[in-house]
């Protein structure tokens, strides 16, 4: 029961180790995805009175994904019924053109006003719409969002961390006549700590199966499918050869270091 308990204490620490570290990969592709569903919906408007050409606008504004021209054929088919043919025509000319131009990735404040700036120099163009304030909230949301993820993870880590090296202490403790007895014959320092390797290799791979099996199963649950369809978000599933492999290796890592490094420490004293 005691030997159970000193590996659950382990578990458990590398378990919070692992979550906080999936945590930030899970964050990071949900922001992603919805800033990327962002990008596709964000439009910048501009009118202009004759036609523009996307090869200059791009000329001057490399990050621009497309430029597009917005029928006015809606609003022309509302007025059908009003004006007669010949007003129509001469409406349809007068009217001027309307563009939706969209780019390649999430713009901050100075960017959108660099681009308004560049826009309105055009001297065929006569109003350019960024709707910057709505944006800017949105914009300034997810990159707090992002900031509270990597806090968030890193105290959890250290936490997980510290607990690890209390309780590898408290394994070296109880295997300390052994290894004082190895030493005695000669033994080298990774062959007197070879059990406590052993004992974290065991850990780390129940513990990267809990978190991997968290973390796969949780987008399934119905609830959360829910919640994520009503904040129109994609919750990524865990790929469970890929990613656990690279939490197996996150762990072992930290687990060899703190061994490691407790099993010095205490050789020394």
């Amino acid at each position: 029961m005691k030997s159970l308990n000193a590996h659950i204490s382990v578990i458990l620490s590398l378990c919070v180790l692992l979550f906080s570290f999936q945590f930030v990969i899970f964050t990071n592709s949900v922001v992603s995805d919805y800033a990327q569903k962002i990008v596709n919906d964000y439009s910048i408007i501009v009118v202009s009175s004759s036609e523009i050409k996307e090869d200059e606008i791009r000329a001057q504004i490399p990050d621009i994904k497309s430029l597009e021209e917005i029928s006015s054929k809606k609003i022309l088919d509302r007025l059908k019924n009003d004006m007669s043919s010949k007003n129509l025509a001469l409406l349809q000319v007068a009217l001027p053109k309307f563009y939706s131009i969209k780019l390649n990735s999430i713009p901050d404040k100075k960017r959108v006003e660099n681009i308004k700036t560049k826009l309105s120099a055009y001297k065929n163009i006569s109003r350019v719409e960024t709707f910057a304030r709505t944006h800017e909230k949105i914009f300034k949301m997810f990159s707090i969002l992002q900031g509270v993820a990597y806090v968030f993870s890193f105290f959890i880590a250290m936490v997980a961390l510290l607990l690890m090296f209390k309780q590898i202490k408290i394994w070296i403790y109880e295997h300390n006549k052994r290894m004082s007895i190895m030493t005695l014959f000669g033994a080298s320092f990774f062959m007197k700590s070879a059990i406590l390797y052993r004992m974290t290799i065991v850990d780390s791979v129940i513990s990267t199966a809990l978190i991997s099996l968290f973390y796969y199963f949780m987008p399934k649950v119905p609830i959360i499918q829910e919640v994520a369809s009503e904040l129109d978000i994609l919750i990524p599933s865990i790929d469970l050869i890929k990613d656990s492999g690279i939490l197996l290796g996150i762990s072992l890592l930290f687990s060899f270091l703190v061994v490691t490094a407790v099993s010095r420490n205490t050789a020394e004293i």
